[in-house]
């Protein structure tokens, strides 16, 4: 083995060193960003399809929630949600086409 072969070699290897060292710091950094992210405040929290492209939805944003209804073409606010417990939803929205029995 020549010294310019060893010296290849060693540059080879710091070479790929650094190489390294780059990703596990970009690794690094995309996990910091990840953990800093804010929380989301606008989540779905339970769904139920009807058929013929039609849903329900409980969708949360900040501490309310809301019961929506969709279609393939509209989304309908049913009913702002209390948090009294499960299935317990407060008055209608008006214009809504739920009436009261």
């Amino acid at each position: 083995m020549t010294l310019a072969s060893i010296a290849l070699a060693v540059q080879s290897r710091s070479h790929r060193a650094g190489w390294l060292a780059r990703i596990l710091r970009r690794s690094w950094c995309t996990l910091t960003q990840l953990r800093a992210r804010r929380p989301r405040r606008l989540r779905l929290c339970e769904s139920l399809p009807l058929g013929e492209r039609r849903f329900v939805a409980v969708i949360e944003f900040d501490q309310a929630r809301f019961l929506v209804g969709g279609t393939s073409g509209s989304l309908v606010l049913l009913s702002r949600l209390e948090d009294e417990g499960p299935g317990h939803a407060s008055e209608p929205v008006a214009g809504s086409g739920q009436e009261e029995l």
